[in-house]
């Protein structure tokens, strides 16, 4: 799905010399984010793209989602953790949660469930059950209408890739949510016209990368005619608690900047012990 509308207005601004940032996987990290983008400092006119995954593992999913809604200037895409959500998250459900929920759940969702379930209960305990129902339902119906993908005159934004081996103009969440290796590893440009930036992958993880690239950004070797890459990978995953950087990155459209904010969260076991406790 695409939001023809929303591509204008951000080709617009990058016409008329404003900064784009482009935000890989944010996973819950609240704090992060904020500081993120106070250090990019967005101007009028400039715009702020968050590539999915806004939620889930991290400590305040509840807070990520309110703050993009909230601002004028963020904009996102789709995620296949935001599609989960989707499917999946009831409040009546969580009491007894079926196989997808519990899927979800287990993959990071509980987290989410968590942010929510404790933004609505106040410092007594007491759950404002009616209200949070609502505010997950309003949610839901705001992921669901995020675009799977933004396509502009030099860049395709999606949050996980393309399939090479399926026309452009078919591709579905299946792929552009989901998919890995196969975009990974095209041997030639998904479009020969547009630099593909995405995220889904930790960068460590991505062809050529290894242990010794945790935080860096990944650009394929593969080159459009113009010899810009053809992809550009933007998550550098600062989710892990392992002993490696931990940041969040910020790639800017119109001068190819990049901006990083270190994790601001503490993130060792008792952190994500907290932060899946209501």
């Amino acid at each position: 799905m695409r939001d023809i509308e929303l591509e204008l207005k951000l080709q617009k601004s990058l016409n008329e010399g404003n900064n784009v940032w482009v935000i890989g996987d944010v996973h819950g990290f609240n704090k992060t984010l904020r500081c993120l983008v106070e250090k990019i400092n967005p101007q009028q006119g400039d715009y702020v793209v968050l590539l999915g995954d806004l939620i889930d593992r991290g400590p305040n999913s509840y807070d990520v989602v309110q703050f993009a809604k909230s601002s004028d200037n963020i904009v996102c895409v789709k995620g296949n953790h935001e599609k989960m959500m989707i499917e999946t998250l009831s409040l009546h459900d969580l009491e007894s949660p079926g196989i997808d929920l519990a899927t979800w759940l287990y993959n990071g969702g509980l987290a989410t469930a968590t942010s929510y379930i404790n933004a609505y209960t106040d410092k007594t305990g007491n759950e404002m059950t009616e209200l949070l129902d609502m505010a997950i339902e309003e949610d839901k119906v705001w992921m669901n209408q995020l675009p799977s993908e933004i396509v502009l005159e030099k860049w395709r934004l999606v949050h996980a890739g393309y399939d090479p081996e399926i026309d452009l103009d078919c591709q579905t969440d299946t792929e552009m949510l989901h998919i890995r290796k196969p975009f990974h590893d095209a041997t030639e440009p998904i479009d020969s016209q547009r630099t593909v930036v995405f995220g889904h992958t930790p960068t460590v993880g991505l062809p050529g990368h290894s242990k010794l690239f945790w935080g860096k950004v990944w650009f394929s070797p593969v080159l459009l005619p113009t010899v810009r890459p053809a992809a550009i990978g933007i998550d550098t995953c600062v989710f892990h608690n392992l002993d490696a950087p931990a940041v969040l990155t910020a790639y800017n459209l119109q001068d190819n900047r990049i901006i990083q904010q270190s994790r601001v969260e503490p993130w060792n076991k008792r952190a994500i012990k907290q932060a899946n406790e209501v």
